[in-house]
């Protein structure tokens, strides 16, 4: 008898996602693109057609809403694409502030949230600027929605791992995830991150 363990990818075990993207101006016109890249390619990989729908913003020391939750996966890619990061941005860096932004203008029924629990994926170059106690009390305000789940995902050496800690569900490693390089945002990462929010892996017996 041989048993294997397959995992589908992806049916998510709740039916929202959304993305919280760094646009701050330490990451640079090149590899703000490689970072809306990398998104672009989560976007594209999950199941619009099985219910999901997703959500997407940027923060800096200021927040933008790109799309409230959509399950028109062509609507979300356009509304991703549709912002031009500005030559010569100096903008600073403000997570808690994004965190706070998202349970008032995303999770919200006005903005398509049907309240069924959300996948949330942070995704930064660096620390905040705010205190360690605002960037807690935001993460914990956001992570008190019923059926949240927050993944943080920090890119560079610049990252503070123990903040993407505090703003993951979890202890200080779980859903915490990096890379050195924005080059490293690699379809094998792309995997990585989003096996944390897929269904449990099912195993398959198969006699020989």
């Amino acid at each position: 008898t041989t048993t294997t363990t397959t995992t589908t990818f992806c049916q998510f075990n709740v039916p929202n996602v959304v993305f919280i993207l760094d646009n701050s101006g330490s990451i640079g016109v090149d590899n703000f693109a490689i970072t809306r890249q990398f998104v672009l390619n989560l976007i594209g990989r999950l199941d619009f057609g099985n219910g999901i729908q997703a959500a997407a913003m940027l923060f800096n020391s200021d927040q933008t809403l790109l799309s409230g939750f959509t399950s028109d996966s062509n609507a979300l890619v356009n509304a991703v694409n549709s912002y031009v990061y500005p030559a010569g941005n100096t903008a600073g860096t403000a997570t808690g502030a994004a965190l706070n932004f998202a349970v008032d203008n995303i999770l919200q029924a006005s903005n398509g949230y049907n309240g069924q629990g959300a996948f949330v994926y942070v995704i930064t170059d660096g620390m905040s600027q705010e205190s360690a106690s605002f960037v807690a009390s935001a993460s914990a305000n956001l992570q008190g929605v019923n059926g949240v789940e927050v993944i943080s995902i920090g890119i560079s050496a610049a990252v503070d791992v123990d903040e993407l800690g505090v703003i993951a569900t979890g202890d200080a490693t779980t859903n915490v995830y990096t890379v050195v390089n924005f080059e490293d945002l690699t379809p094998a990462f792309e995997d990585e991150v989003l096996r944390v929010a897929c269904e449990v892996d099912t195993t398959t017996t198969t006699t020989t």
